[in-house]
């Protein structure tokens, strides 16, 4: 698109005058000198390559030019004024959108009421919510396509995390399973049982495969994804499971599960964005997150020993 031979200020001037007909009251309206709405008048003539104005006795009028053309700026100027009260609004919050991504942990115990906090406070905002690993989460956070996300999986180092909470992962199986008679449970017991699992390459196996060890290789494995699915296939007594403790503590509450007594794993909930200023809903969000952690916790994922 080839960039106007005019300036917003030409129109400005040319509208006030096309308004009062009277260039020392255009001035007075736009707070300027006669002589420097003259000048812009004019460029703004030689821009449009017509005259708009013509002298009448000792005032001036429109040509059919320039009453046509000012039709046409008064629209454009009306545009401009949308635009900037638009994006006003969005600084203020009463408009804009918030792009957010959960690995499926997070988007089941960690983000609602953080969300719901913040749609309470801005209700003109629109919200989305992307529900994936949290290796994906990093990449679609880092190209923009989300404007943060949170995880329970390693940060990419290009972006800058901070620490929310802490998750664990505790091995569990149904009451009547095998498993759940034991008074300790080596990998070599667990490796002669089925586990339930999500995904290889979700994060949450990668703790899982440092929980079991080598044992973890020879396991008759069930892959369901989703942590409910999970959960769902341990209470059928389909096999032991790793699931986060907020995801059973129901289940262990009411004896239908038995946590088995083995090791479990602690990992971080963090927030992850980009580097750069995002939007004002994202920066607005993101303060929400971060006022919940330690001023140390927020650091870029490079600067962690």
């Amino acid at each position: 698109m080839a960039r106007p031979s005019f300036s917003l200020e030409q129109v400005r001037s040319f509208v006030a005058v096309a308004e009062h007909e009277h260039i020392s009251k255009a001035a007075a309206s736009l707070f300027l000198t006669q002589g420097a709405v003259t000048q812009q008048v004019r460029h703004f003539e030689r821009a449009m390559g017509l005259q708009l104005l013509e002298r009448d006795g000792r005032g001036i009028r429109l040509t059919d030019a320039g009453r046509t053309l000012a039709v046409a700026c008064r629209a454009a100027l009306r545009s401009m004024q949308v635009l900037e009260d638009t994006a006003e609004s969005m600084k203020s919050l009463q408009a804009g959108s918030l792009h957010l991504g959960a690995s499926p942990t997070c988007a089941t115990y960690y983000v609602p009421s953080r969300l719901a906090e913040f749609a309470k406070q801005h209700t003109g905002i629109k919200l989305s919510m992307t529900v994936a690993p949290s290796a994906d989460l990093n990449g679609q956070v880092l190209a923009g396509a989300l404007d943060c996300a949170l995880i329970e999986g390693e940060p990419d180092p290009e972006l800058l995390a901070v620490v929310l909470d802490h998750d664990e992962l505790i091995l569990v199986a149904l009451r009547d399973h095998p498993l759940a008679a034991l008074l300790r449970v080596t990998s070599a017991d667990l490796a002669q049982h089925r586990y339930i699992g999500r995904v290889p390459t979700w994060a949450a196996e990668r703790s899982v495969r440092d929980l079991l060890g080598e044992d973890f290789d020879h396991t008759d494995t069930l892959n369901l994804g989703h942590p409910e699915y999970v959960r769902a296939a341990v209470l059928a007594g389909l096999g032991y499971a790793a699931l986060p403790r907020l995801a059973v503590a129901a289940d262990l509450e009411s004896g239908l599960l038995k946590r088995l007594p083995g090791p479990s794993s602690r990992r971080p909930i963090r927030a992850i964005r980009r580097r750069a200023t995002g939007g004002p809903a994202m920066e607005q969000f993101w303060q929400l997150l971060a006022a919940e952690a330690p001023p140390t916790a927020v650091v870029s994922a490079a600067e962690r020993p």
